[in-house]
């Protein structure tokens, strides 16, 4: 054979890097008709090949169906949660986590820890959450019944136009704490507001921001939230595929060099996370509990051309002030709190005793720690 075609038939079988993976697919596809002893779910195949596909890739990118888009869609953008609840599965049902004030469960008189068991004449014990949502298809009345204390209550519930906050303030007497849930793009608004009334406390000693199991959300919002504690200062670096960017702080310390401590564990993520590192770098706050989630990515949101399914995919990493990863390890706390500490403190908060102990010796302005020692 002539080297010239030898070399462009090369070339041309080398012009495609995923060509084994074509090769691979359609082999195990081949195998998987010809041994298992039933007709696969084409559609379950599709799924869990995408999902490896993007996690071989992006261990933070994720496959999304068309109700896991418009769930993610709807908390980040600030949408609606219809009935106003926080859900866990359980093994009798969903478990209700939080129930938000002024929502259709707070009217309904749903509490926390109550397990809901039925809805609209459906069972609800081996429902996943993603599918009790597609339960919820109008603004009329619905039968719901729930166990509380093992007693079973059936009340008519109607779904409403609800909004959750991102935040909840609380107070330890002098001491302010700012509670984060998703960090949706009104959530850098939200902190602006709660300020505004903190800073009027006329013996504030201190303030605690609580990310402990923040998934995050909103990148804007998240570097809104911190340029509130910061002046002028560096917040997160981003490196793109082709481009490297620095975002700053807009704004000027609130708090004038008030104390802060920041509650922290691994299922701080995200959002969190920048927020965190941006005040740990420049000495702004005091972090308590474990290392972050590790999960501070730039994420887009991709539909595919001719479905409403997707995948979510990491396109920047994202840097701390002083150029470190922080999708690789998360951020370090100042104060490390073990599990162990955790399990023998079952009737108190540990996190929030170790804060306001630290905050009541240090009452002044300035950093509780330096050079990383108390």
């Amino acid at each position: 054979m002539n080297w010239y075609l030898f070399l462009l038939l090369f070339l041309m079988g080398c012009s495609n890097p995923y060509q084994d993976l074509h090769h691979s697919l359609d082999e195990t596809l081949v195998i998987i008709n010809e041994i298992y002893p039933e007709q696969p779910s084409v559609d379950k195949l599709r799924q869990g090949m995408l999902q490896g596909l993007i996690q071989g890739a992006d261990s933070h990118g994720s496959y999304l169906s068309e109700i896991q888009i418009k769930n993610l869609l709807e908390t980040v953008d600030g949408g609606e949660l219809k009935l106003g609840m926080i859900l866990a599965k359980c093994k009798d049902g969903l478990l209700v986590k939080k129930v938000y004030e002024k929502s259709a469960a707070h009217n309904t008189d749903i509490r926390e820890n109550d397990i809901l068991i039925e809805f609209d004449n459906i069972s609800l014990k081996d429902i996943s959450l993603y599918d009790f949502l597609k339960l919820i298809k109008e603004k009329k009345s619905y039968k719901i019944s729930f166990l509380r204390k093992k007693e079973t209550i059936t009340k008519e519930i109607i779904p409403s136009t609800f909004v959750a906050p991102s935040t909840e303030l609380k107070w330890f007497k002098n001491i302010a704490c700012l509670k984060f849930g998703c960090i949706n793009k009104n959530a850098a608004d939200e902190v602006k507001n709660h300020l505004q009334t903190i800073i009027t406390h006329q013996s504030l000693v201190g303030l605690i921001l609580d990310l402990r199991d923040c998934p995050g959300g909103s990148f804007e919002a998240g570097i809104g939230i911190a340029s509130q504690f910061l002046d002028g200062h560096v917040i997160v670096e981003m490196q793109k595929k082709k481009d490297f960017s620095k975002f700053c702080s807009a704004g000027s310390d609130t708090l004038h060099k008030l104390p802060i401590i920041i509650l922290q564990n691994k299922s701080s993520c995200s959002a969190a996370e920048i927020i965190a590192a941006a005040l740990k770098a420049h000495k702004r706050a005091t972090l308590i509990g474990t290392n972050t989630g590790g999960s501070a990515t730039a994420k887009k949101v991709v539909r595919y051309p001719h479905r409403e399914d997707g995948l979510i995919l990491t396109i920047a990493f994202l840097n701390d002030p002083f150029g470190k990863r922080i999708d690789n390890e998360g951020v370090e706390p100042h104060i490390r709190i073990e599990e162990s500490e955790i399990s023998n403190n079952k009737q108190a908060d540990i996190y929030i005793k170790k804060a306001l102990d630290l905050l009541l010796k240090n009452p002044q302005p300035g950093n509780l720690i330096e050079d990383g020692k108390l």
